[in-house]
């Protein structure tokens, strides 16, 4: 699967779970460097997702680390989301699911 196609079944996914807002930088050349891939809003669950998604063997670049450990650290659910994570993905979008993390190794 690739980056992209992951990305579209993850917002299919949020769609489908009720989260109503969703972002996606069409043409990242004419965006600050690093900024997540989607952001994502429930607003009944009064929640926000920042998201990067990879590949399963795709490598993050330092800004990207650094936007998501500052949304993070900000108190927003900041996420970086590969294919072997789905099913922690889906918990994740249930409204009343677990709040999105950043891998401690990030």
């Amino acid at each position: 699967m690739t980056e992209e196609q992951f990305r579209r079944h993850v917002r299919q996914l949020a769609a489908l779970r009720g989260w109503t807002l969703a972002y996606h930088t069409h043409n990242s050349r004419r965006s600050d460097a690093g900024w997540p891939d989607e952001v994502y809003g429930h607003p009944k669950a009064k929640r926000t997702l920042f998201i990067e998604f990879k590949s399963d063997t795709g490598r993050i670049r330092p800004e990207q680390r650094e936007w998501l450990r500052h949304l993070a650290d900000c108190g927003y659910e900041a996420a970086l989301w590969r294919p072997k994570d789905l099913a922690l993905i889906v918990k994740i979008l249930s409204p009343d699911g677990p709040r999105a993390e950043l891998p401690d190794n990030l």
